[in-house]
């Protein structure tokens, strides 16, 4: 088992203390953090950045050695409370956070080693959806995409596009709407699709290259509620995590739109998942372990390997 990093909620949130380190199928170390919900490495440099998903809101970053945080690289106050997701973009000179409760997204900008300044931007969504969950704008997700930032909003039904200028301040270039009360959350791209996983409504949404709407399918074939969280992918399969379920859907990309193949049963709330080669990473939230399986390279199908104990796992790099 390769190293792998996973955040996580503490204090009133969850059970964790900070970012698990794990080697060799056991937690090898903690780095103290207050509800690192989201972490990512910047494109180039050793260094980790989390947020604070606290109601103050707050981003963090540590130098790595040996794949691990091993030194303070500087912190800063979002704007806004509750950040979900951060991005470092594509120059790796600005670091893009969204704040999820509070509707808005900030810019910090980064130093040559990648240290936190200040904070250059803070962008407000005054927007409403369909839904009792979207009476405000929720950004769940910030991507570095074509030189810009994506940022999807899940209380807006919207994809909002914004250019990133050279002294970090956002200049919005367009907007995309998603089908009324979708509650988007999380985009991945996989070949000429970009694929987007609506939490209240249940679904995979599906859009070209140019953004256009190819269409849905559903995230799970299991009954009753769900709201898929992440998705990861190859060249060739599509995978899903359904909160409510409790499954991963296999989906093969052979079509216009993602063919169901399977789902294959994870622990309590997977509220994200990764790819590394041929291994998913599943962090399952409320039954506090990260689940290791193996993937068939022919049919794309899941096999489980092993689970570690993790308190409140919400997101796992590996």
């Amino acid at each position: 088992m390769a190293k792998l990093l996973v955040g996580g909620y503490s204090g009133d949130k969850g059970a964790g203390t900070g970012i698990s380190v794990l080697d060799d199928d056991q937690v090898v170390a903690t780095i103290p953090a207050d509800s690192p919900s989201w972490i990512a490495r910047h494109p180039r440099l050793p260094v980790l950045y989390a947020v604070a998903e606290t109601d103050s809101g707050g981003v963090q970053a540590w130098l790595l050695a040996d794949g691990q945080p091993a030194g303070d690289a500087g912190s800063g106050e979002t704007g806004g409370a509750e950040p979900a997701h951060l991005t470092v973009d594509q120059s790796g000179r600005f670091l893009v956070t969204a704040n999820y409760s509070g509707g808005s997204i900030s810019v910090h900008e980064l130093d040559a080693d990648g240290r936190i300044g200040r904070r250059t931007a803070l962008v407000q969504h005054d927007v409403h959806g369909h839904q009792p969950r979207q009476a405000a704008a929720h950004p769940h997700m910030v991507s570095a995409i074509d030189g810009g930032i994506a940022v999807i909003d899940l209380g807006a039904d919207a994809i909002y596009h914004y250019d990133l200028s050279d002294d970090g301040l956002l200049t919005l270039a367009e907007v995309i709407t998603t089908p009324a009360g979708s509650g988007p959350r999380h985009i991945r791209r996989a070949g000429d699709r970009y694929y987007v996983t609506a939490e209240l409504s249940g679904e995979v949404l599906v859009y070209d290259a140019e953004f256009k709407f190819a269409g849905a399918v559903r995230a799970s074939h299991a009954d009753g509620p769900n709201q898929p969280s992440e998705l990861a992918a190859t060249d060739h399969y599509l995978y899903v995590a359904n909160r409510g379920p409790n499954t991963i859907t296999v989906f093969a990309l052979d079509q216009d739109l993602p063919r169901y193949v399977t789902e294959v049963q994870a622990g309590d709330w997977p509220r994200h998942i990764a790819l590394d080669g041929d291994l998913l990473y599943v962090a399952n939230e409320r039954s506090h372990e990260v689940m290791t399986f193996r993937t068939n390279p022919q049919t794309g199908i899941p096999a489980l390997e092993r689970t570690v104990r993790v308190p409140s796992p919400t997101v796992v790099l590996p």
